[in-house]
């Protein structure tokens, strides 16, 4: 679970500094940079997995355009951390297990870009990295949510640190084996113009906490469903992991299906999403997933209460949206962050609040059988319908503030997100001053009063 997020130097983002909750909603009009935050959680995520150009390569926009421009300059650099509560125990691919001495870890990464003589690009590097334990008296409070136990361990020295050398060129990325028994020199990996961050190398339980939190970061789900390719069959080998336009949807409900079908429940959990799918959509009578052994795809079907079937070429894209979701809630492999995009599209107005409900309660911490599971679910909007239905602790306001310079008259923007809504006007954002924010029937035109301007 990421419990705070910090930006600089990445799209419309200056000294940006945003505490998570277990379900935070971010609430603004377009161009506010709400999807711009889930580039860039997106981006860290990637970075755990991938070498810097692939990761920007599945970013909107091209690679120059990711580093933050004014009209005066664009910045070489871009700098992000993250704070983040781990699941106090593991197993890593090949089936070794561990166990965390401490669950607060904080991350820190600096890109920078290499330019010619003509300011064009011609590389793009790792400048910094950092990784450290956070200690119970380091932390901030951003915690106030979780009324669980966790575990803070007592040491401070860096799991990833970047040691500086006499050169640019002699800038290497130690990181320290932390195992039990692990008392060896930190592994040094050489930082000059490297194309990939240390903890993208780091793939199995003998770095215990840099493992954890790689798979936190990797695991991330981006949820911008497709409508057209989810409602198709999907061949038995695709991924058992929902991807993000859901196309693998028919797989992943067979595959949920026969991982948990007992003698009692033929079903196993699909009764269970179709209960959920119920919940919002009350006409919904059970799903059926299609399987023939002689055909090499899985497919399903919708049933009503009236007993008709309907198969997936024909169900609206509304309901094919909350299927998605459900699916992702019930699958007992899921955890980490889900971002969900715009939740309300497609979805009928009277079933938001319902729709609200069910992910508020999926998402935060549980503990079962003596083990601590994190699930956080982070959406964007700009729905006032959405907004009201909204605890004022999951409401974050978007909106762009624009700065004056006094010297030149110029004007540079940057993003700007608030927690902390209240009914109460002494002590800062109103709900009032959110609504004027995300106005009814928002659209760019729409967007009156949301820009302020500093000096």
């Amino acid at each position: 679970m990421i419990t705070r997020i910090e930006i600089d130097g990445f799209k419309t983002f200056d000294n940006f500094r945003l505490d998570l909750r277990p379900f935070t909603a971010v609430v603004g009009p377009n161009a506010s940079g709400k999807s711009n935050l889930f580039d860039a959680i997106k981006f860290i995520s990637r970075l755990a997995q991938t070498d810097i150009r692939e990761a920007m390569q599945e970013l909107r926009g091209r690679p120059e355009e990711l580093f933050r421009r004014t009209a005066a300059k664009r910045s070489d650099r871009m700098a992000f951390a993250v704070e983040v509560l781990l699941e106090p125990h593991g197993t890593d691919p090949f089936g070794k297990s561990f166990e965390l001495r401490t669950q607060r870890i904080r991350y820190e990464l600096e890109i920078a870009v290499r330019t010619g003589a003509d300011r064009r690009l011609e590389g793009v590097y790792v400048h910094r990295e950092h990784c450290l334990p956070i200690r119970r008296r380091e932390e901030r409070g951003s915690l106030t949510w979780n009324s669980g136990s966790i575990r803070y361990g007592q040491q401070s020295k860096p799991f990833i640190a970047t040691r500086s050398g006499s050169s640019e060129e002699s800038h290497v990325i130690e990181i320290r084996q932390d195992g039990p028994g692990k008392r060896g020199r930190p592994l040094g990996l050489s930082a000059k113009e490297a194309s990939r961050t240390g903890l993208s190398t780091v793939t199995t339980a003998e770095f215990p906490h840099l493992y954890a939190l790689r798979t936190l970061l990797s695991s991330t789900q981006f949820l911008q469903i497709d409508p057209q390719a989810s409602r198709r069959a999907t061949d038995r080998l695709a991924p058992r992991r929902l991807l993000p336009d859901a196309s693998n949807l028919a797989t992943v409900l067979a595959k949920l299906t026969e991982e948990t079908r007992t003698e009692k429940r033929p079903d196993g959990l699909l009764s269970d999403v179709a209960a959920d799918l119920s919940s919002l959509i009350p006409s919904v009578a059970g799903l059926v997933v299609r399987d023939d052994p002689g055909d090499s795809e899985y497919s399903f079907a919708l049933r009503l209460a009236d007993s008709l079937s309907f198969s997936s070429r024909v169900i609206s894209d509304g309901t094919l949206r909350l299927l998605a979701l459900v699916t992702i809630l019930n699958d007992p492999q899921h955890g980490g962050v889900l971002c969900w995009e715009e939740p309300e599209n497609g979805v009928h107005e009277a079933r938001i609040p319902a729709l609200m409900e069910l992910i508020r309660s999926a998402a935060g911490c549980t503990e079962s059988a003596g083990a601590q599971t994190c699930f956080q679910i982070l959406v964007n909007t700009h729905s006032p319908v959405v907004m009201s239905a909204l605890r004022d602790c999951e409401v974050v306001a978007s909106d762009v503030v624009s700065t004056l310079t006094p010297e030149t008259q110029s004007r540079t923007s940057r993003t700007r997100m608030r927690s902390g809504v209240s009914s109460d006007s002494e002590s800062g954002l109103t709900r009032f001053e959110v609504e004027e924010i995300c106005p009814e029937g928002d659209h760019p035109s729409a967007w009156n009063g949301s820009q302020r301007v500093e000096r």
